[in-house]
């Protein structure tokens, strides 16, 4: 590979980017596991690497290898290099998939939630550790073996990364059609079950239905519909026999029609999530926030369609 960018051999960048991905992997990977107390197999793709470390890294000490010897210009420009990388790949990954990856929507001084000041204070930080720590390990890393061996390695490893990216961005593309399903079935449900005035406000009965969103398994959100499924019908028996419905002579039917809305519910519910295959899965348990910030992307669009 005779090609250089910034001065530096495409080889070396292409064996940087994958080590610097694969180190953000254990480093996200780590962080996350002990913060959620089990492992957690981060990153968009299912192969040890996140994509956005090794890019960045990568993106950062190109632009910034002329002022290496300038510890306030690497940390200013490490900052505004590494927000602005941020930026575009949140934005980007919004407008692609329809849902965000990451949210700062919660941290003082954020922009539409994709960047905030801390975040990006630490950028700079990262920098710094880029030039005087990581670069030279690396660098030294990528000197240990001959170039010959490390182009067949390189081609072995492009060629694995680009099947791996294809699958977890067709998953990715899927994973908002399940979050919209999900969606407008609770919403269904819920309207159906405020008309039957079992419970008073849409809100007590959201709150009843919020957990369906947050189970992994099949089976234990089937097991989790089940006892909401047994609880409503309690609680509309109850009701009954307390006079609170004073329009239920039609108690069998009604009863009936609870059973069979609920029963529908959970087989269209059913069919969502086992289409939900491996991959998806992971990338659910990997960013455990997705499912609330598709609903946050969805509020958001709609809002805009109806001004």
């Amino acid at each position: 590979m005779n090609i250089t960018i910034a001065g530096v051999s495409l080889y070396y960048i292409i064996s940087w980017f994958f080590i610097y991905s694969f180190l953000g992997w254990v480093w996200e990977s780590a962080y996350v596991s002990v913060k959620k107390g089990k492992p957690v197999n981060r990153g968009f793709i299912n192969g040890p690497l996140c994509t956005i470390y090794g890019a960045g890294a990568v993106s950062v000490y190109l632009i910034m290898k002329p002022f290496a010897g300038n510890l306030l210009i690497l940390y200013v420009g490490g900052v505004f290099t590494a927000t602005l990388l941020e930026l575009v790949t949140g934005w980007l990954m919004e407008r692609i998939f329809h849902t965000r990856w990451w949210d700062y929507s919660r941290q003082k001084f954020n922009f539409h939630g994709y960047i905030c000041l801390g975040a990006s204070l630490g950028w700079g930080v990262f920098t710094i550790l880029l030039f005087h720590v990581f670069q030279p390990f690396v660098s030294w890393l990528t000197g240990l073996y001959p170039k010959s061996v490390g182009t067949v390695a390189l081609c072995i490893v492009v060629v694995l990364y680009i099947i791996d990216f294809a699958t977890s961005a067709a998953a990715a593309f899927g994973l908002s059609k399940t979050f919209a399903g999900v969606e407008d079935m609770l919403e269904d449900l819920t309207a159906y079950l405020h008309t039957t005035r079992v419970y008073e406000t849409r809100e007590e009965i959201r709150e009843k239905l919020e957990s369906a969103r947050n189970y992994r398994h099949v089976q234990d959100s089937l097991a989790w519909l089940s006892d909401r499924r047994q609880e409503v019908l309690e609680h509309f028996e109850n009701l009954v026999q307390d006079r609170r419905l004073l329009d239920a002579e039609n108690y069998m039917e009604r009863k009936q029609e609870l059973e069979q809305r609920f029963d529908e519910f959970v087989k269209k519910y059913t069919d969502i999530r086992k289409k939900q295959n491996g991959i998806r899965n992971r990338m659910v348990c990997a960013y455990p926030e997705l499912k609330n910030q598709f609903r946050t992307y969805r509020e958001k669009h709609e809002k805009k369609q109806t001004k």
